[in-house]
């Protein structure tokens, strides 16, 4: 009897205790799920704000992380400066954010704080502008040395169909080059592949104008340029910086052009068209920055979450723009809306 009683007493215990046991056990294993379910988040660090070239890479990089459903950040100085820039990368690290897409030189600075991101554990790759010698994961981004290439080919052609002699070695053909900052390895290799194409003719750079990858900037050193040099024969814009502002805004730039300059350069979007549609430029070679931006962030998150080992460059392509597919691109290629 007192045995029958204490196992009615152990079955009584037992049911009074047993779900509050299971409950305890379920609630830990679900904080711990929501702890290893916490959203990865991502920044995007362009090189700054003002250049419009890189929202392209944001709209697509945003509806990836939607679709992935991750956190995505994009910040940068609004006008481009590499103390900044690092700065905010260090403000990134001191968040402990999951990863970092970042556009920058391959200078010691840039160098050294991706080296310090990588060593806290935060997975970081380069897109546009690398710094290969940097501990970053990958580079997704054109062939640069080919876009300069690429650039100078269809300059070539141009000159071609106006009958402009680019081998006549007695007259040269003064050319000035626009880029951002020198050093800067995509721009550096832009121009080395646009020299290597154009060395064996007649065009020789009189002068290389640096605009401190600042769109305003561009914009006033190209028209102050042709102001005081009208009889330079053409501009090879190693970006598209200038390219964000009506033809109104350009009236040297404009005579210029009608007075038979001819202008070639690097970065395809909806203005930089309206101004070859205008006859400003003749052509064009276009960066794919909407996969930068998608294909960079999936990958990156590959690495994060699945530890899926990417490539180290995955190049994207390059399209141009001449008279031929002109009018096509002006449809494909829409103004930004980025909300």
């Amino acid at each position: 009897m007192f045995a029958q009683k204490n196992r009615l007493l152990f079955v009584l215990i037992v049911i009074i205790i047993l779900p509050a046991l299971l409950t305890s056990t379920v609630g830990a294993e679900n904080i711990q799920a929501n702890e290893n379910d916490e959203e990865i988040t991502i920044a995007y660090v362009p090189r700054s704000l003002d250049n419009p070239i890189f929202l392209d890479a944001f709209e697509h990089a945003q509806e990836k992380a939607i679709d992935l459903g991750i956190n995505i950040e994009w910040v940068a100085p609004f006008v481009y400066n590499e103390e900044a820039q690092i700065k905010i990368i260090e403000s990134l690290i001191a968040r402990k954010v999951d990863g970092m897409v970042v556009s920058v030189n391959n200078t010691p600075g840039y160098i050294d704080v991706i080296n310090r991101a990588v060593e806290a554990g935060i997975a970081v790759a380069t897109f546009d502008a690398d710094a290969p010698d940097s501990r970053r994961l990958f580079h997704i981004g054109i062939n640069n040395y080919e876009a300069g290439k690429v650039t100078a080919e269809g300059l070539l052609t141009v000159l071609e169909n106006r009958n402009i002699d680019y081998n006549q070695q007695e007259k040269k053909l003064d050319t000035m080059i626009m880029t951002g900052v020198r050093g800067a390895l995509n721009l550096d290799s832009r121009i080395e592949g646009f020299l290597d194409t154009v060395e064996a003719t007649n065009i020789r750079v009189q002068d290389i104008v640096e605009n401190q990858d600042s769109v305003n900037l561009s914009v006033e050193l190209l028209e102050q340029y042709l102001q005081q040099n009208p009889e330079i024969d053409i501009i090879f814009f190693v970006g598209g910086w200038p390219f964000y502002v009506p033809a109104e805004a350009l009236p040297n730039f404009q005579q210029w052009s009608k007075n038979g300059g001819v202008a070639v350069g690097i970065d395809i979007f909806y203005d930089a068209l309206l101004l070859q549609e205008r006859g400003l430029l003749q052509y064009l070679v276009g960066q794919d920055m909407a996969t930068m931006g998608s294909k960079g962030l999936s990958t990156l998150y590959n690495y994060i979450k699945y530890g899926a080992e990417p490539r180290e460059y995955i190049e994207t392509g390059v399209e141009v723009a001449d008279d031929d597919n002109l009018e096509r691109l002006l449809q494909t290629h829409r103004p930004w809306r980025v909300k």
